[in-house]
């Protein structure tokens, strides 16, 4: 949740998944990071503001529990669509309504790290990003049913 910058990128993997973001070379993704407003009277909560990236040891929590949360949020819908499967397969009658399929997005976390120091060992952790994957609709209409800021369906 909260404010992200976002941006196009493309994602390769040294062992790409089968599926997925990163199965193949040179995905494109969408590149997440957070930010906060900093108001320039530091008194008020409106008017000019500047954007400010957080520090990385809150930066780095911030996402972990973003990703987190898209884990289980995607292990549940998972969960709920078997069950639903389970009793359609059962029934001797198709519900009587169709059934919508949605998705939450696939995502993970990315490190960026600084310069290896003498010795090969890997450097100091400059920035951490929320990968997402691209959602392309080929013209087709798209609809975000629920956003961060507001958990109620957006039907219409």
């Amino acid at each position: 949740g909260g404010f992200k910058t976002a941006h196009t990128g493309w994602l390769t993997l040294m062992a790409p998944p089968e599926i997925g973001p990163g199965s193949v070379a040179h995905d494109k993704i969408v590149v997440k990071r957070p930010y906060h407003k900093v108001f320039t009277t530091p008194t008020t909560t409106t008017g000019p503001y500047k954007i400010a990236r957080y520090s990385l040891v809150d930066e780095i929590s911030r996402l972990f529990k973003e990703a987190n949360i898209l884990y289980w949020a995607k292990s549940l819908l998972k969960l709920t669509y078997d069950f639903i499967d389970r009793c359609v397969a059962s029934s001797s009658e198709p519900p009587p309504f169709p059934i919508p399929r949605v998705h939450f997005v696939e995502g993970g976390l990315a490190l960026a790290y600084g310069d290896r120091k003498p010795g090969g060992k890997t450097g100091s952790t400059r920035a951490v990003f929320l990968l997402e994957e691209f959602i392309d609709s080929d013209g087709e209409d798209f609809v975000k049913f629920i956003h961060d800021m507001d958990a109620n369906p957006l039907i219409d």
